[in-house]
């Protein structure tokens, strides 16, 4: 742990100079001053005063700090932690949380209850910011420090009403200890240089103590006109395979039920250090426990049409979840080119295709931009389509934000009402499909990792199918953790309902790192089965034809043998007559 925080300073520990000081106090990290050209004067020192270190960060010292908050004992003061935005942040967030609780912070979850309120940011749409600027706004009317983090102030460093508070950057995320001593000493600190990514090893705190939120890159190769985030988390940066495989050991072995791994891309993956995202999945899979699920996070579709077939294997895996997030934004292909989303609706519904044919039930999620600029009336209606084609499970919707500094913004606005009757008009699109319904009656194997809190502050516990689906069930906290095998009875828009038949079900299918060789083995055996029993069933129904052709056969002999004994003698007396009649006109 010591080299990993080598960027703070020595404690102080029997230094005879540090008679201002209480042993234990934290030097001021990584602001060695320059000797001055010159003697300040007095009023000048009176000022504050800003460094720069060799980071390309500042420090802003408030020279009229009183000697108790310069003096200050770190590591025994109350954090309260806010977060917005992605599983990204929410990692982000989790790292930090842990190097602070290691170094005494007492993390608590009232802000009123705060010395200092850390405020992790995203800055996707103007929602987002405005809450996250609230939130700021609060801390400073209850006169608490501040320090803010994430996308926000990353992707601009002058917005207003942050010329006051401490930020942290989203690659300094390892130095948050020194920015929150520093802010408590009454300092303004701006630690934004773009540097190494934080290692993977840091203490975390989780959220969630079963679900670990493993971020594999940062940033994306796309361009999109639209996006603000491109400019906090910049160009792609990709772990190493090893780095994120050590991860995934490290937390399983802390009792991790599920893994997530998230990016602003996962698609694109490795592509700056030479390898790929099903190179990595691969792996991964392979170092998966039994009783350990993996959700893949987002993906852009360019990124992932040379890997559909190992994608697709992938998701049938028994240890993941066959869920994919893909956001498509528009159906129209015009619209799509002034995204600059570099790629096709063709190309979106081939990925679609692909996977619901070669992945069972899999599920489907994307994201809509309505009205974003210049798009016409006629071009959202194949949005529409193209949602009712696929009949998505989840989607997020939402109306376009024109980002300041993004090239969207300088481009032909819809008008507001219009954008505010298309969201309208596909979330009800949307919320008109029976998501669900043909779970009904099935037995399905149920991950219970997560638990929410209902009206009442009754709390229940969440799981979810192979398919993602998600499951409620009244709260146990001895099911939390668990796997069971449950049917299900009632499907909602939401959630599905139904009755646990069995806690903790033995697997059928075994895992091991030769899967995939084992893989193919079972799904041929049970494609010869399926084949086996479609054969038999088409032989039954030949018998069964063959049966039903005879008896109709036997029936009509019998028919005409009945009507030839009923009728037979009238008709040769009948056939004599005319005989005889003939005989006699032509004599």
């Amino acid at each position: 742990m010591e080299e990993d925080l080598c960027d703070l300073e020595d404690l102080i520990q029997g230094n005879e100079l540090a008679d201002e000081y209480t042993q234990n106090v934290r030097l001021k990290p990584n602001t060695i001053k320059k000797r001055p050209k010159k003697q300040l004067k007095q009023s000048e020192q009176k000022q504050d005063t800003l460094e720069h270190t060799a980071d390309d960060s500042e420090i802003k010292f408030n020279q009229s700090t009183n000697t108790q908050q310069n003096t200050i004992i770190p590591g025994i003061q109350n954090v309260y932690v806010k977060t917005f935005g992605c599983s990204h942040n929410i990692s982000d967030s989790e790292f930090m949380m842990g190097q602070l609780a290691e170094y005494g912070y007492n993390l608590v979850e009232n802000e009123k209850e705060a010395d200092i309120i850390l405020v992790n940011s995203c800055t996707v749409k103007n929602p987002s910011q405005d809450a996250f600027m609230t939130v700021v706004k609060s801390a400073k009317q209850q006169n608490k420090h501040i320090v803010v983090a994430g996308c926000v102030p990353q992707g601009d460093r002058n917005i207003p009403g942050l010329e006051d508070v401490s930020v942290i950057g989203i690659s300094q995320i390892d130095r948050v200890v020194e920015v929150i001593e520093e802010t408590l000493k009454g300092n303004t600190v701006r630690l934004l240089g773009k540097k190494a990514l934080p290692s993977l090893d840091l203490p975390k705190i989780r959220k969630n103590n079963l679900i670990e939120i493993i971020p594999i890159n940062t940033g994306c190769l796309g361009s999109c006109t639209y996006c603000k985030t491109k400019h906090a988390r910049g160009k792609l940066g990709s772990y190493t395979l090893e780095a994120i495989l050590a991860r995934c050991e490290q937390v399983c072995e802390e009792g991790v039920k599920e893994i997530w791994l998230t990016s602003e891309d996962t698609g694109a993956y490795g592509r700056d250090i030479g390898t790929d995202i099903s190179e990595l999945l691969k792996h991964l899979v392979e170092k998966l426990p039994n009783d350990v699920m993996l959700r893949i996070g987002m993906t852009n579709p360019p990124y992932i049409l040379e890997h559909m077939e190992n994608i697709s294997l992938i998701l049938n895996h028994p240890r993941v979840f066959s869920f994919l997030h893909i956001p498509v934004q528009a159906g129209n292909n015009t619209v799509l080119e002034n995204m600059n989303r570099e790629y096709t609706r063709e190309e979106f519904e081939y990925v679609c295709d692909y996977l619901k044919k070669n992945v069972p039930n899999v599920t489907l999620a994307t994201d809509i931009i309505c009205g974003f600029p210049s798009e016409t009336n006629a071009q959202f209606e194949e949005t529409i389509s193209l949602v009712k084609k696929y009949e998505f499970p989840i989607i997020n919707i939402s109306q376009f934000y024109p980002r300041p500094g993004t090239a969207a913004m300088k481009m032909k606005k819809v008008p507001s009402i219009d954008v505010k009757s298309r969201s309208k008009k596909i979330t009800e699109v949307f919320e008109s499909f029976h998501r669900w319904d043909y779970l009904v009656g099935s037995i399905q194997k149920v991950w219970i990792n997560d638990k929410e809190e209902k009206k009442g502050r009754q709390f229940q516990l969440v799981g979810h199918t192979k398919q993602y689906a998600k499951v409620l069930l009244p709260y146990n906290e001895e099911l939390l953790g668990q796997s069971v095998l449950f049917k299900v009875e009632k499907a909602l828009m939401w959630h599905i309902e139904g009755t646990i038949l069995e806690i903790n079900p033995k697997d059928q299918v075994q895992v091991g790192n030769d899967y995939f060789n084992k893989y193919v083995k079972i799904e041929k055996s049970k494609l010869e089965d399926k084949v086996k029993i479609i054969i038999q069933q088409q032989i039954q129904e030949e018998l069964e034809l063959e049966q039903q052709n005879a008896t109709r056969s036997r029936q009509n002999n019998n028919n005409e043998k009945s009507f030839i004994k009923q009728y037979g003698v009238f008709i040769i007396a009948f056939y004599l007559i005319l005989c005889g009649i003939l005989q006699m006109y032509f004599l």
